[in-house]
Parts: C-alpha cells; sequence; structure tokens
C-alpha cells in the first residue's frame, strides 16, 4: 500500500526478451556463404555439377541452439528468397546418370511431375537400367501424399506418422504399406525407439536405435538414417541389416557434431 509522503516506484510497460549472444572468431565474408556451403559438399563427394544456383539469392540458413545434456535441439530457421526446384531445371538431366534418385517431400505440384518424369523413363528402360524412386513424408503441410502410391520406398517420419494418428513406427509401417504399391518398400524412424521397414513380402522388421554413449549433436540424424538406408539398399543388403545399418549410423552421428568421420 502505497503511503503519501512514501517512494515512488518506476513502472516500465513493455516486453521482456531472452537474447542468446554466439561468439564466434570470425565470421564469413559477406556474400562467401554459398561458396562455403558448395565447397563442403565438394569435401564430402558430393557432386554438384547440377546444383542449380541463383544469382542474388542467399541459402536458407538456420541457428541452432543444442543442450549438451540430452543432445535436444532449438531450431531458428530464416528461409529466405530461394526458389524450389522446378520441374523445367529437372527436366535438364540425363537421367540415363542415375540408378536412385531420391525426393523431399515439398513443392509437391513440382516434385510430382518430376516423379512422373522418371517413371515414364522406366517404362522405356530395361529392368537393370531402371531408377528407384524414393520419397520422404516428414512434414504434413507440404501435403506429400502423392508418393505413397508411386515410389518405390517411401520414408515416413514420426512428425508425418503422428500427423495420420500412429503411434510407433510399427503401426505405422503397417498402415502405409497398406496403401503403397506392391512392389514398395515403406521405412519409418522412430528416434530412441529404433526404426520399422517393411518389403514387398509382407514381412515386419524392427531395429532398435544405436546409442552412441553421449547424445551430444541430433542435427540431421534423420538425413543420416535415410541416407545410409539408400547406401545399403544400393549394395542390395538383406532389409533387415539395410534397417541395423540405418540406425547405427544415425546413432553414430548423434554421438558428434557434424558428420566429419560417418564415412568410416
Amino acid at each position: 500500500m502505497f503511503q503519501p509522503g512514501g517512494d515512488k516506484k518506476v513502472l516500465c510497460a513493455g516486453l521482456i526478451c531472452l537474447d542468446i549472444l554466439s561468439v564466434l572468431d570470425h565470421y564469413p565474408v559477406e556474400d562467401t556463404d554459398n561458396s562455403m556451403v558448395l565447397d563442403e559438399m565438394r569435401e564430402f563427394g558430393v557432386e554438384i555439377d547440377h546444383v542449380v544456383m541463383h544469382d542474388g539469392c542467399d541459402f536458407p540458413s538456420s541457428t541452432i541452439i543444442i543442450n549438451t545434456h540430452t543432445g535436444s535441439r532449438t531450431i531458428i530457421h530464416a528461409d529466405k528468397d530461394l526458389p524450389e526446384l522446378t520441374f523445367s531445371q529437372f527436366q535438364q538431366l540425363d537421367l540415363n546418370w542415375y540408378k536412385w534418385i531420391h525426393f523431399e517431400g515439398r513443392n509437391m505440384t513440382e516434385v510430382s511431375q518430376m516423379v512422373n518424369a522418371v517413371q515414364e523413363f522406366n517404362h522405356s528402360a530395361s529392368m537393370e537400367d531402371r531408377i528407384i524412386i524414393s520419397g520422404e513424408c516428414e512434414k504434413a503441410k507440404y501435403q506429400p501424399e502423392y508418393f505413397i502410391s508411386t515410389v518405390d520406398v517411401l520414408f515416413v517420419a514420426k512428425e508425418y506418422a503422428q500427423h495420420h494418428g500412429f503411434t510407433t513406427a510399427k503401426a505405422a509401417v503397417h498402415g502405409f504399406h497398406s496403401r503403397v504399391k506392391k512392389s514398395a518398400t515403406v521405412v519409418c524412424a522412430w528416434g530412441e525407439a529404433g526404426a520399422d521397414a517393411m518389403g514387398p513380402d509382407g514381412v515386419h522388421h524392427h531395429t532398435d536405435a544405436y546409442s552412441p554413449g553421449q547424445v551430444v549433436d541430433t542435427l540431421g540424424a534423420g538425413d543420416t538414417f535415410n541416407g545410409a538406408i539408400i547406401a545399403a539398399m544400393c549394395r542390395s543388403l538383406p532389409l533387415d541389416e539395410v534397417l541395423k545399418f540405418g540406425c547405427r549410423v544415425a546413432g553414430r552421428k548423434c554421438g558428434q557434431f557434424g558428420y566429419r568421420g560417418l564415412r568410416e
């Protein structure tokens, strides 16, 4: 209760903001971000001959805050002015060079045309020259349902499976397997619960997650898992071994910062 003659207070009307300060020994020189990303891709052996460049556009970028106790992360994403890949740009490729093409489930108006083009290529190609098509259903907002009945390998992300009411990877694999074409394989990773898969034979496979000892960085673990699955399937490994390989590589990645050394 304010007493007449007492000291009055100062009232501030506004908001409170949490500022997180990142201290670097240096920062990329202006306009060198693009070349830095491309140089790192080359270092990892990724061919970039067909990367579509847009003058005056920057890469989308994210700032990631990692909890060192759990390995969890908070992502602050800045989606700038980089256009999506178009079907006309995809048409510039010579499909004879590829045995597998993986599509991210976004920009589906254009991506669906790309998938159709690969399917048309396969119709006239010999069995040994046909391209395996895989697609990832990750974010429901992009409506990637087109993949379900068209691709050869369907990657179902946990987030997407939960959006459709599934509470386990096993349930998701069984549920989506009933909707894919008969020759397709469904793969679903579920974080610490491991991963499940089902091939054309309808046999269910499960692999426990691989523990790296201490989780330090989970960023990119899902993409690492998908890449490892594709690499193993390209080597014609049995599906149970494919799943084990995917979980082991993804688990190894969670135990380190970045991706260097995963190849070994």
